[in-house]
């Protein structure tokens, strides 16, 4: 099925190749980087683990697996219009409830600007109204979900965290932000969020997973730092239609590599 997120870095674009390169057979699927979470709506596993760093996204897949209606009621109240949009943007989602947090986000993420999901310094969704107001989803794609997340386990907090009980026979599925340089390219800014100097410690993960008999695919920017610590890993490039800064004029081509130990 369709994600149920908007979310601008989203792996959509490829998921053909990453579906491709998928673990004919697997017990349990991870994804810590989970965001609109592509490949497992794709894949649609029985048994999952999605972690994510934000407590939004985790919020929200959990108000959706545990109370679908009440997401779908609060949702569908609320009108598209500019006024709206600000109004939600402005709301502190620690003072609301995980059905009302996921409602919040996925009218944002379907609202704002090229699906950008950023934070300012106090932590405050700061993106502005986008171009237009792209679809929601519906009633039976919000339910439709409920029933795939049903057996999943839902872990706010770093990849190392979601991926620590991962095991022989299992599959893991990393997907971190990237950035040129030291820039974050205004995919994904969260505080906190996967850094260029965690790169070093995603591939301690990434040995420590394979020494467990783990199935690991990985999707990242093509950099000298993963492709020679992985270097031993099965690895294929690909060029990848991204924005420069969030900014749709500023769009071209960024070559990523899909790495995976099987």
């Amino acid at each position: 099925m369709n994600p149920i997120l908007r979310w601008a870095g989203s792996k959509r674009k490829v998921l053909s190749n990453l579906r491709g390169l998928s673990p004919a057979s697997f017990q349990r699927y991870f994804e810590p980087f989970a965001g609109s979470a592509v490949l497992f709506f794709d894949l649609l596993p029985k048994s999952a683990v999605l972690g994510d760093l934000n407590p939004e996204v985790i919020a929200t897949y959990t108000a959706i697996r545990d109370t679908p209606e009440e997401v779908c009621d609060y949702l569908y109240s609320v009108p598209k219009t500019r006024e709206a949009y600000y109004t939600l943007r402005e709301l502190t989602p620690e003072t609301l409830t995980n059905t009302q947090r996921a409602a919040r986000l996925v009218f944002l993420m379907k609202s704002c600007f090229n699906g950008v999901y950023r934070t300012n310094r106090q932590g405050r969704f700061n993106v502005p109204l986008g171009s237009h107001f792209f679809s929601l989803p519906t009633r039976d794609d919000i339910y439709s979900a409920s029933n795939f997340l049903a057996e999943v386990d839902l872990i706010c907090g770093d990849f190392s965290t979601a991926i620590n009980k991962a095991q022989s026979g299992d599959f893991v599925y990393l997907d971190p932000p990237y950035s040129d340089g030291n820039r974050f390219r205004g995919e994904y800014s969260y505080q906190g969020s996967f850094q260029s100097a965690d790169q070093e410690r995603l591939i301690l993960a990434c040995r420590d997973l394979t020494d467990r008999g783990v199935k690991v695919l990985l999707s990242f920017k093509e950099c000298e730092t993963l492709c020679h610590g992985l270097n031993d890993w099965s690895m294929r490039k690909i060029n990848v239609t991204r924005s420069v800064a969030g900014f749709s004029h500023s769009r071209r081509l960024a070559r990523e590599i899909l790495a995976c130990n099987y």
